[in-house]
């Protein structure tokens, strides 16, 4: 049974990884800074950033978090990659942070001023309502589950965690988490103290409970050969996991009657951009006079309808 799912996945991350798409300019630009320090590029090659960043939808401006940051790899790509205009949020358990770390830290945000390191349990920061765009969780979720008196880490909630990130992301935003693939069916907290994985099952159900849709997932970091049952730290698997990537969602709900000011407005992509804001839609779709569409309705979609001119005729959502 091993060596079939061996097959099954060798061949689907073969396949994904045959359709990778090119990092967007922004990601491709962040991680090619010549300033990154050296041993971030290491992991490069194992991480694949670009293709996980462009993957879960990183944009220029983004407002973003990451969780448990560890040593900055990601925060510093992210912070860059954002712009002057983004931010990042690094959280950080007060206990992981020694002097040598703290130095570090403060060298990545001279660096990448946009960063803002804050030393704390996830479960004790302080997140506005609809306050972030981006939230990255890499190789830590499973640490929810996890505990330890000699690292300082109490027992945390998982389902308290994601009720506060839903509450933070705006409707739209978007939630990328990567973790070590652990065998279905075990007690998600003994098999995080044992191994540090997790079952791919219990990521989506708690996502799906906290009100997050699983939008996508890849098989970009799917790793075949890795035994399952090994401590993610064991040299014969550290470094090249199977590794699972889902992008979430914070579901978006459009008003139509918020965007109907823009009648008689022209068409063009800002003004298509204004009027998804103000309708508090995730997405736009312009029908031009006579134009066929799809009979698919979506919740979080705002249809713009337009006159032959260009000018808006009228607004709906679905």
């Amino acid at each position: 049974m091993r060596a079939v799912r061996h097959l099954v996945l060798a061949a689907f991350a073969t396949l994904v990884a045959t359709q990778a798409m090119a990092a967007p300019a922004n990601i491709a630009a962040a991680i090619a800074a010549p300033d990154r320090p050296a041993a971030a590029r290491t992991q490069d090659a194992a991480r694949m950033p670009g293709e996980v960043l462009g993957f879960l939808g990183l944009k220029s401006g983004d407002r973003a978090l990451d969780v448990m940051a560890g040593n900055g790899y990601y925060a510093e790509l992210i912070g860059r990659a954002v712009g002057p205009k983004g931010v990042v949020i690094a959280l950080e358990p007060p206990s992981f942070l020694d002097d040598k770390g703290r130095a570090s830290w403060a060298d990545l945000v001279r660096r990448t001023p946009n960063v803002r390191l804050q030393a704390q349990m996830p479960t004790e920061t302080a997140l506005a309502p609809a306050s972030l765009d981006f939230t990255l969780m890499h190789l830590v979720y499973h640490d929810l589950y996890w505990e330890s008196v000699q690292y300082k880490f109490p027992r945390t909630d998982p389902a308290a965690f994601l009720a506060k990130l839903f509450t933070a992301t705006r409707p739209g935003g978007i939630v990328g988490v990567v973790d070590h693939v652990a065998e279905p069916g075990g007690d998600p907290r003994v098999v995080a103290d044992k191994l540090h994985r997790i079952d791919p099952a219990v990521i989506k159900a708690d996502f799906a409970a906290a009100g997050f849709v699983l939008e996508a997932e890849s098989g970009i970091l799917r790793q075949p050969t890795d035994d399952h049952s090994l401590l993610v730290f064991s040299p014969a698997v550290r470094g090249k996991t199977d590794r699972v990537l889902y992008r979430f969602r914070k579901p978006t709900s459009c008003s139509s009657i918020a965007a109907a000011g823009f009648a008689g407005r022209r068409f063009d992509t800002g003004t298509a951009e204004a009027a998804r804001k103000a309708a508090g839609a995730g997405a736009v779709r312009p029908i031009r006079a006579g134009q066929p569409v799809t009979m698919d309705f979506r919740t979080d979609r705002l249809n713009i309808e337009l006159s032959a001119d260009g000018r808006i005729t009228g607004v709906r959502c679905g």
